[in-house]
């Protein structure tokens, strides 16, 4: 399960959003993961897991679905922290022309020292 999660992870292109509210994010790829899993698989998950009265009141499918999201949730945070401990920011992608221009590049458009702009034309 850890690879498939780990699979996850790095496959998702995050946003800044995503991050900060980690929490929700959690919960989000805990539901996609286990809405993909085979009965079997989350079976499986529920071997070490403890019925507590938290489930009092749950229907069977409800309880085991709980039970094996919750488990998700806390791999998931699991790897999303190891991932996030040698993790690096790529701004890349997002290139801002004028940025690149007061770096050293050409500028847009050419003027002479004597010319101005005529501000009736911009309105």
């Amino acid at each position: 399960m850890k690879e498939v999660i780990k699979s996850k992870v790095l496959a998702k292109n995050w946003t800044f959003n995503e991050i900060t509210n980690l929490k929700q994010s959690v919960v989000d790829l805990s539901l996609d993961i286990y809405n993909e899993m085979f009965l079997l698989d989350r079976i499986e998950m529920l071997r070490d897991v403890e019925i507590t009265n938290s489930y009092v009141g749950y229907n069977f499918t409800d309880a085991i679905k709980q039970a094996v999201v919750t488990s998700l949730q806390g791999e998931v945070a699991e790897a999303i922290s190891e991932l996030l401990n040698t993790a690096t920011i790529d701004f890349g992608g997002n290139k801002n022309e004028n940025t690149e221009r007061s770096l050293g590049g050409e500028s847009h458009k050419k003027l002479t020292p004597n010319e101005t702009k005529n501000s009736n034309e911009e309105e």
